[in-house]
């Protein structure tokens, strides 16, 4: 975790610090598939910050109901825990990275929570994103060398928690190349042209359509091409200017 991960989510515990749990049980589905009474008791129990990714995972794929009284103070009491296993790239759900916080988006806090509340979100948001950048880990597939690490993944849980895409990107166009433009060029593969404009391809944005077209978009950006070749003289790796090279051919 960078050091700008952990400032920001020591300032989360502070801004959320004031939520608790109230009484003995939490808002979620007790059906045959999701949380048993013993699991709930464990989640309630357990100090926040010791709070393990596959327990609140439970809590993430349990909890259906929203409102904006008691379940939403529950939620942020649970989200500097959220942050703090997403920052470890051990996000708590079943599923992974992409939709771990799509009930703060369905609940609408943009519009609803205070803003220094709706400040520490976007700061993580984009702070994450920036930190993921970093991740340049390869691996082999029968096509040949990818990233070991999807940003589709971050960008996905952006658009599906609410946050500020365009905010999103524009942090991510300021961070510093190659790293940047390395992972622009990783995700141009996933970039279809759809009714002559390009769209991000990726299931999780199936019902996000306004914003897969500007992910499309701002990966297409003839600046984007700039930066590419430029990427491509600056690593020495073959395996990275591969990736580079591949999504120039367009």
């Amino acid at each position: 975790m960078t050091p700008e991960l952990e400032i920001l989510i020591e300032d989360a515990y502070r801004v959320f610090g004031g939520y608790q749990l109230a009484g003995d049980t939490l808002t979620v589905c007790h059906c045959n598939v999701c949380m048993t009474p013993e699991t709930e008791r464990e989640l309630i129990d357990t100090p926040l910050r010791e709070i393990p990714s596959q327990l609140l995972a439970e809590y993430t794929n349990s909890a259906h109901d929203w409102d904006d009284g008691p379940v939403a103070r529950e939620m942020r009491y649970f989200l500097p825990r959220y942050f703090e296993l997403i920052a470890e790239y051990d996000p708590p759900d079943t599923i992974g990275l992409d939709i771990c916080l799509r009930r703060i988006g369905r609940g609408g806090w943009r519009a609803k929570w205070p803003e220094h509340e709706e400040d520490i979100i976007d700061r993580f948001l984009d702070t994450f994103l920036i930190a993921s950048l970093s991740r340049l880990d390869l691996v082999l597939w029968p096509i040949g060398w990818r990233l070991g690490f999807d940003l589709a993944d971050v960008l996905t849980m952006i658009v599906t928690a609410g946050g500020n895409l365009d905010r999103a990107l524009s942090a991510w166009d300021g961070a510093a190349d190659p790293a940047t433009a390395i992972h622009m060029a990783a995700l141009r593969g996933d970039v279809l042209t759809l009714n002559g404009r390009p769209c991000f391809d990726n299931p999780f944005l199936e019902d996000h359509r306004e914003e897969a077209d500007r992910i499309g978009a701002f990966l297409m950006r003839d600046e984007v091409d700039r930066r590419l070749e430029a990427a491509f003289f600056a690593v020495p790796d073959p395996r990275l200017q591969q990736i580079l090279s591949d999504a120039m051919v367009r």
